[in-house]
């Protein structure tokens, strides 16, 4: 995938063929409990806890970051993870989905030091045969395994260290190297407590080791980055497609700006920045200490403080439920005849030859055609002069869902235009604000029932505000309109990488159980109003492949999730996924994994079904993957205590 075709979040378009707008339910479907069989792993289990006792504390994002690890990895019909000593432990499931443990190679526990956190260790696939091990504290080593078929067995035959703990996110390879795509943390000096939440940047870099090469795995080789991009929070995930790493991160990565010493004039700037930013509302710095910057002239005192001017719009839109109406305002007087208008089933060019016209409007005159939202059944357009005022009705087509904008927005914004809410909408939120409820104290504060639904689906929780109470899930913090992780999408080649300009929400990340590389139809699935959609990157940028309808709707009712997954398979004209959707059961319930299959073809309703997975003897979620047993693909889930198999094929 080209750097340039690498912007999904503002150029990605949802194919409508495959949307299902007359899509009603998930109906329930009781599920076996025994569909969910847990086996006691070995030893002591696995675990998250890898922070030392007494260490400086992770900052937010790390720990976040940290949250959503997961800690298993599967190739083909076998798995492999890091357990509380350090072994790399694997297993394989025979014909009755029995699970056969074995311990692989074992790994030198990490010292933590004040300056520097071991980072999660992760084994992961590079081919049938070898695996790749990072050890979380800087060495990566490679692991030989036997070929499938034959008992699992493996050693290490080459170790590579490099200067400090790293994440290892990903995997590509091209014959006669593999590619790694690792982060480190930047820890940037403070004089606090050791308490504190420590503060840091955080290093995206790529690494090659030769397959074939083997050395002193006590003795080690240096491993030198081939490119390092720089940025302000860990990726949510990555993965190589496309001739490049796809990396999906809430910020973006850059490269390194050049260090230099900070001159006296930009020291005095930023200290004198700092002493008003402590102002209170106000007050002013001591007359010795203003700047004339620091002065308004004597006009602007006698203004009023808020001036800003509303935004002017090309054009004004209503809708109800059959039909859209446009309303374009032109200089009063306009004739007729100096305005022309051509409709398709799906857009509308309008020209204009008057003079007068706001810039808005000529802005919008001269893009030519507009896409439509969807197809209409029928249009037409009336003009009166003596108002200038030009309307397009609209005929949405049967059964056509509520339109979220009349036309599908470009790079500009000038199609992004809100509705105009008729009175009769109106009175209808005025209404339901006047139906005020009780919040009880230990309600989330995003679920107050004196939002309106209506208004609640456009609301946004920060992540960072104090609610009094708090979960351990990945999404827990999630309302209907917040459901997801918004990131930026990112296409890396050689070092030089290109980012979307807006995020998109993501819901759900990909089971991948054959390639290190995102085979070609598997993509991440992404929130569209209260939709999943499924992209894949391809040649020509990102593509829509699929759809589950109300995903992100059903969802947003799950406070303590914290891995969603889906497996994708190909069937006629589409790609249909199940998401499989895991609570994170770190407390002294059960932590479910709630199943939502996709519609049939042309089916307004979808199965839903619930299996208890972790909490418990079992412990919390650690990780999930997929293993392939015969024809079967198979869903384990890694607890602390337990290796939980799902009985249900893919």
């Amino acid at each position: 995938m080209s750097a340039s075709k690498s912007r999904p979040a503002e150029l990605f378009t949802p194919d409508r063929a495959l949307l299902n707008p007359r899509f009603e339910t998930y109906r329930l479907q009781s599920l076996d409990p025994s569909a969910a069989r847990g086996h006691r792993l070995p030893a002591e289990g696995a675990t998250q806890s890898r922070v030392g006792y007494g260490k400086q504390q992770l900052g937010f994002k790390e720990v976040r970051s940290r949250i959503s690890w997961d800690h298993l990895d599967t190739r083909g019909g076998r798995g492999v993870y890091v357990d509380t000593e350090w072994n790399v432990v694997g297993f394989e499931l025979d014909a009755d989905l029995d699970p056969t443990f074995t311990t692989l190679a074992s790994l030198p526990q990490p010292v933590s030091s004040g300056e520097e956190h071991a980072e999660y260790p992760r084994a992961l696939a590079l081919s049938d045969t070898l695996w790749a091990v990072s050890s979380g504290s800087g060495s990566i080593y490679v692991l030989e395994v036997s070929p499938p078929g034959s008992p699992f067995a493996g050693k290490f035959i080459a170790r590579y260290d490099l200067d400090s703990p790293s994440l290892l996110y990903a995997a590509h390879g091209d014959g006669s190297s593999f590619r790694l795509l690792l982060t480190r943390a930047v820890v940037q000096e403070s004089s606090g407590s050791k308490y504190a939440p420590r503060t840091a940047t955080f290093d995206l870099f790529d690494v090659s080791i030769d397959p074939s090469h083997t050395n002193d795995i006590d003795a080690g080789e240096e491993l030198q980055p081939e490119w390092e991009l720089t940025g302000g929070d860990l990726p949510l995930w990555a993965a190589w497609a496309e001739g490049g790493w796809v990396v999906l991160s809430e910020e973006a990565f850059g490269p390194r700006p050049e260090a230099r010493e900070e001159t006296d004039a930009e020291r005095a700037a930023r200290e004198h920045k700092e002493k008003k930013a402590k102002l209170g509302l106000g007050a002013h710095l001591p007359t010795a200490e203003q700047t004339p910057a620091d002065t308004p002239p004597p006009e602007a005192e006698a203004m009023d403080v808020d001036t800003e001017q509303p935004k002017q719009y090309p054009f004004h839109w209503t809708q109800d439920q059959g039909s859209v109406t446009i309303t374009i305002p032109l200089p009063s007087g306009t004739p007729r005849d100096a305005i022309s208008v051509d409709f398709t089933p799906s857009s509308v060019s309008v020209s204009v030859k008057a003079p007068g016209l706001s810039v808005p409007l000529f802005a919008f005159l001269s893009a030519g055609a507009h896409t439509f939202w969807s197809e209409v059944a029928q249009s037409t357009w009336t003009y009166e002069a003596d108002e200038g005022r030009l309307t397009l009705e609209l005929e949405k087509q049967p059964g056509d869902a509520r339109w979220p904008s009349v036309f599908i927005p470009d790079d500009s914004d000038d199609d992004d235009v809100p509705e105009t809410f008729s009175p009769a909408a109106l009175a209808a939120i005025r209404e339901s604000f006047g139906k005020v409820q009780t919040r009880t104290d230990d309600a989330m504060p995003e679920t107050n029932p004196t939002i309106p639904a209506l208004l609640r689906e456009q609301l946004d929780f920060d992540e960072d505000d104090d609610f009094a109470e708090r979960t351990e899930g990945a999404f827990s913090d999630l309302s209907a309109g917040s459901v997801g992780r918004n990131v930026l999408f990112g296409s890396i080649v050689a070092g030089q990488a290109v980012w979307s300009r807006q995020p998109a929400a993501v819901l759900s990340l990909p089971l991948l159980t054959t390639e290190p590389d995102l085979p070609a139809g598997q993509g991440v699935i992404v929130r569209n109003a209260v939709d999943g959609l499924l992209i894949a990157p391809t040649p020509d940028g990102w593509k829509h492949e699929g759809t589950n309808p109300a995903l992100a709707f059903v969802m947003s009712s799950k406070r303590d999730l914290r891995l969603v997954r889906h497996a994708t398979r190909a069937e006629e004209g589409h790609a249909a996924s199940l998401v499989l959707a895991f609570d994170a059961g770190s407390g002294t319930g059960q932590g479910n994994a709630y199943l939502y299959w996709p519609p049939k073809k042309g089916e307004d309703t979808a199965r839903q079904g619930v299996l208890g997975v972790s909490g418990g003897d079992r412990g919390a979620l650690l990780g999930v993957g997929e293993v392939v047993v015969g024809e079967r693909r198979i869903a384990v889930a890694l607890c602390e205590k337990s290796l939980v198999v799902l009985d249900l094929d893919l």
